[in-house]
């Protein structure tokens, strides 16, 4: 008997039985939780239906966003990830509302920001803009909370009634910027960041260049923030039937207003006339009741449950609308980033497809790959040649490679607060030789050029590829400058004029001629289907449908509360220096330029 032939054979029983063995405990565990999903939503309680002479309450959880993006838990998430998983669309908030003003059965409307995340402010406007349509129906609108931050109290100031808790607060602060410098640590570490860029504004690249803002990044900065909270302090003070000089004065000497009210927080922003009422809990309930409802019940329903499912517009004429919202990126990338062969197979679908006579790509990105941008962009322009008008509609941010998709559309509508332009062009490529070589660590070999390993991380950047890299650098905002300057009928040197990386709000790119016109997401429909000659049409969302992975994802973190309370966070410094990395490190654009804006979606 050959003693090898028969222990390999062992062992090789004993491999299939350990893979079957795997196998059978996956399939056993991805069983179980399908039941478990199965059986959850079985048991799941209908949607309450709604009361007569309720009160709609409006609590929004986490980020407003344009796409919601489906989280995949892992060890972070699981653990008290990165970031939030609460994320409610701008649509359904929207739909809400005006579904609610129509609806005879809702008396009221109820807003607490309390669990309010990021807004940025355009969303803020439509929002608002909402909520003011809703009291011109002669409803009434009532917010409370604890505490109204920046984004929470611009639309409290819509409602009728503002009410504070007597330990409560309302923060108006301001708009700013600040970035993390990281010059010094990576000269203390010895690695070398090599950057290209086109652009006197070109400021993306500054954090690894710099220990501080330039004065050119800090001007462009200044400009539209400045701009961004004159809206907001002129909305507020509006609402609010206040000189604008007391809303400034209220952000920029609150230390000043808190210490006269002795330290009372809450009467301090009753003095100035921004809340209505101070009120326990108990107070604020005994409102309620009066508010909607007799005085015994306070008939409610939230805004999740009232919010019916949108219909999708399956046949017949419909404008189709695209949602582009994230950095862009090569490849298939998921909901939360623009992904170029994503977004290529959406517009095709959008050409092909004999009712969708007109197309709206509504873009919310700061940007990324100039290669992906380019092949989004000329997908838009196949859109275009198949006799199909393209409306861009402008979300929080379109700059950079947001405003490269966008450049040779039919028209490009904007938001008075969004942030766009940034037309300018960078590279970044870090390298560590001088990092290992402090620790012993070399590297050498042989090639048959002076471009193999060009870009090797561990090595020294040769005079060779810098001369490619700046080259393709250049040759790219050309080409940006050529693509702006064709479709918004610019002389290329007006927009390099309006180029070199810097930012601009949508109120002045529209002076500039960036942009065509000022309105929300409506107005570009409208706008595409006037276009387009439709005097009937339906709207018709395309989008990917989510992945079973994705699905089963989401079933995970609603029905076995995977979203709830999380304890391990990072904590902010963490979550500041990861942010900055982790987008550094998702960039994949093969010739490394890129169109990104540093500052959009940013302001503090």
């Amino acid at each position: 008997m050959d003693f090898g032939k028969a222990v390999r054979g062992a062992f090789r029983g004993i491999a299939r039985a350990l893979a079957f063995v795997r196998v059978t405990v996956a399939n056993l565990l991805v069983l179980a939780i399908l039941v478990g999903i199965v059986a959850a939503l079985a048991s799941a309680p209908s949607a309450p239906a709604t009361p007569v002479g309720a009160a709609l309450e409006l609590a929004p959880k986490g980020d407003v966003v344009e796409q919601a993006a489906i989280p995949v838990p892992n060890a972070l998430t699981l653990l008290g990830g990165l970031g939030s998983l609460d994320q409610t669309p701008l649509a359904d908030i929207l739909r809400a509302i005006d579904a609610a003003a129509e609806d005879d059965r809702i008396e009221a409307l109820v807003f607490d920001p309390e669990a309010l995340g990021a807004v940025y402010p355009p969303q803020l406007e439509a929002i608002g803009d909402a909520l003011a349509g809703f009291r011109e129906r002669g409803k009434r609108v009532l917010a409370k909370s604890r505490y109204y931050g920046r984004e929470g109290y611009y639309l409290a100031s819509f409602a009728d009634d503002v009410t504070l808790h007597p330990l409560g607060e309302v923060m108006l602060a301001g708009y700013g910027r600040y970035d993390t410098f990281y010059a010094g640590a990576l000269e203390r570490l010895k690695a070398r960041v090599h950057v290209f860029r086109v652009g006197t504004f070109k400021a993306f690249v500054e954090p690894y260049q710099r220990q501080d803002m330039s004065a050119e990044a800090k001007a462009a900065n200044q400009a539209v923030i400045d701009a961004v909270w004159q809206r907001y302090v002129a909305r507020v003070a509006a609402n609010r039937g206040l000189e604008e000089a007391a809303v400034y004065r209220f952000a920029n000497q609150y230390d000043e207003l808190v210490a006269a009210a002795g330290g009372d927080h809450a009467q301090a922003a009753k003095d100035a006339g921004l809340v209505d009422h101070i009120r326990s809990e108990e107070d604020v309930a005994t409102a309620l009741r009066g508010l909607a409802g007799d005085e015994d019940d306070y008939a409610r329903i939230g805004f999740a449950d009232y919010l019916e499912p949108a219909l999708p517009h399956l046949f017949g004429d419909a404008v189709g609308v695209i949602t582009a919202a994230g950095p862009i990126l090569m490849g298939r990338q998921p909901p939360g980033t623009i992904g170029a062969k994503n977004m290529a197979a959406l517009l095709t679908k959008a050409r092909k497809d004999d009712d969708v006579k007109a197309l709206v790509l509504r873009i919310n990105s700061g940007g990324g790959s100039v290669l992906a941008s380019e092949i989004i962009r000329e997908h838009v322009q196949q859109v275009q040649a198949a006799g199909k008008p393209v409306v861009v509609s402008m979300a929080s941010t379109a700059a950079s490679g947001g405003y490269w998709i966008a450049a040779t559309a039919d028209e490009i509508w904007a938001a008075p607060t969004t942030i766009t332009g940034s037309i300018g062009i960078f590279g970044i490529l870090p390298t560590f030789e001088d990092s290992l070589g402090a620790i012993g660590v070399t590297r050498d070999g042989v090639a048959t050029g002076p471009l193999v390993g060009a870009l090797d991380p561990m090595q020294a950047l040769g005079e060779p590829m810098r001369r490619v890299l700046q080259a393709s650098i250049e040759h790219s905002y050309e080409r940006f400058v050529a693509l702006v300057a064709e479709g918004r009928q610019l002389t290329p040197a007006a927009v390099d004029a309006a180029g070199q990386g810097r930012i601009w709000t949508g109120e002045q790119a529209l002076a500039l001629g960036l942009v065509d016109a000022l309105g929300g997401l409506e107005d570009a429909i409208a706008r595409a289907a006037e276009l387009a000659e439709l005097d009937r049409f339906g709207v018709r969302q395309l989008a990917e449908p989510p992945t079973p992975l994705q699905v089963l994802a989401q079933r995970m973190i609603e029905d076995f509360g995977f979203a709830a309370e999380r304890t391990a966070q990072p904590g902010p410094l963490a979550n500041a220096l990861l942010k900055d990395w982790q987008l550094l490190a998702a960039l994949n654009d093969p010739k490394h330029v890129y169109a990104l804006c540093e500052v959009c979606g940013a302001l503090l």
